[in-house]
C-alpha cells in the first residue's frame, strides 16, 4: 500500500521533528504520536499546507 500523502513532508506540530522519518511512521494511520516528543498529531488533509508560512499563519486570517 502506498503513500496517502504522497510528496508530503510532515513535522511535529509540538516540537517540529520530522514524523516521515519516524520507525513506524504510517500516513494511513490518522494520529500518529511523535517518537520525539510524545505529541499526538493530526495526519489528515486538513492539515496539508503549502509552506511553513501558510502553516503559521492558518489561525491569522
Amino acid at each position: 500500500m502506498g503513500e496517502r500523502f504522497a510528496n508530503v513532508d510532515w513535522h511535529c506540530d509540538r516540537c517540529n521533528a520530522y514524523l516521515n522519518g519516524q520507525l513506524g511512521f504510517d500516513d494511513h494511520k490518522y494520529i500518529w504520536k511523535c517518537t520525539e516528543c510524545g505529541h499526538k498529531n493530526s495526519i489528515s488533509a486538513s492539515n496539508v499546507y503549502e509552506s511553513q508560512e501558510d502553516y503559521r499563519n492558518k489561525n491569522n486570517w
